[in-house]
């Protein structure tokens, strides 16, 4: 209700719209957050302005990842009212490429939990959701590297989305858990449509060739259609490839520490794809349809709410 008042007034821009984006997996291990970090160093280097918030509400560890030492605020001093977007926000450097054209990624550091959130009052909220509409003129891609699992933490970033990468590896219990988060959000009361499943798409990480992750793909999608009438759209998959494990050890991002390795290639791959879908002209998956559905921060926000807090008396 605070965004929808305080941007009630602002018309969408066609020159610029927030495109949001949720990254989430069914289970832990399957490289969720080391690609929805390389993921956003890759839109940059095609210009874009990422922000990538930390939203596993729970175990928020992606400064970690992305090798801040120490970062000396979070999301709570947001809540709190101490400080404000741009005094929390680690901007990072990067590559010549994104600097020419004013490609940038900044990072909204996690530190509160779900309950901890559910918990607020309406001043916090309001005070926490009138800060994070901020990001509305400063980015053009806001990705959010969500937790695992099926709860309601997890689901609601991928009802609030535009878009949401499911992330699995050809190990069958990764398989498994990501149908379980596809019947999840299928089965879930507050969805209402079909909007969530047709803005779902699926990333096949750690795969051996193209051709095993197009075949976990389909699995997946097979099994989708027969049992849920539904089925999300294949992405695109990344390699296993040696300097990501090398990169993690040393808390640096692949895509920034070997940018054409197999994996980076891949995760570069990816966000053109991401590109054309959301920006092309020839857009005709039904995700990208307009649904009458709320754009950009207000939308986000508007859904997330309605969403993660609908127990909340």
């Amino acid at each position: 209700m605070v965004t929808d008042n305080r941007q009630k007034n602002k018309p969408d821009s066609a020159s610029h719209r927030l495109h949001t984006l949720s990254i989430l997996s069914g289970k832990g291990g399957v490289g969720k957050s080391n690609i929805a970090a390389a993921l956003s160093f890759a839109l940059a280097d095609f210009g874009k302005r990422v922000v990538l918030i930390d939203a596993d509400l729970g175990m928020a560890n992606l400064d970690i990842l992305c090798g801040v030492r120490n970062a000396r605020y979070n999301i709570a001093h947001l809540v709190e009212g101490s400080r404000n977007l741009n005094e929390i926000l680690v901007h990072f450097k990067t590559s010549e490429r994104a600097t020419s054209l004013n490609g940038a990624v900044s990072l909204l550091p996690g530190g509160y939990g779900i309950k901890e959130i559910a918990d607020l009052d309406e001043y916090a909220m309001e005070r926490l959701f009138d800060a994070l509409s901020g990001l509305e003129d400063m980015s053009d891609y806001l990705i959010m590297d969500a937790g695992a699992g099926i709860h309601r933490g997890v689901l609601s970033f991928a009802y609030a989305s535009e878009i949401t990468l499911l992330i699995t590896t050809p190990e069958p219990t990764s398989i498994r858990d990501a149908y379980g988060v596809i019947k999840s959000l299928g089965a879930a009361a507050w969805q209402g449509s079909k909007e969530t499943a047709s803005g779902l798409m699926l990333v096949v990480n750690m795969a051996s060739s193209s051709r095993e992750a197009q075949e976990v793909a389909e699995r997946i999608r097979l099994a989708s259609m027969q049992f849920l009438g539904n089925a999300p759209m294949y992405l695109g998959y990344v390699l296993k490839d040696d300097v990501i494990e090398r990169s993690v050890k040393n808390c640096r991002i692949f895509y920034r520490s070997d940018p054409d390795s197999n994996a980076g290639i891949c995760v570069r791959n990816l966000a053109g794809d991401l590109l054309r879908l959301c920006e092309g002209a020839d857009i005709k998956h039904e995700a990208f349809k307009d649904s009458g559905r709320k754009k950009g921060m207000r939308g986000f926000l508007s859904r997330l709410a309605g969403t993660l807090f609908a127990d909340k008396k």
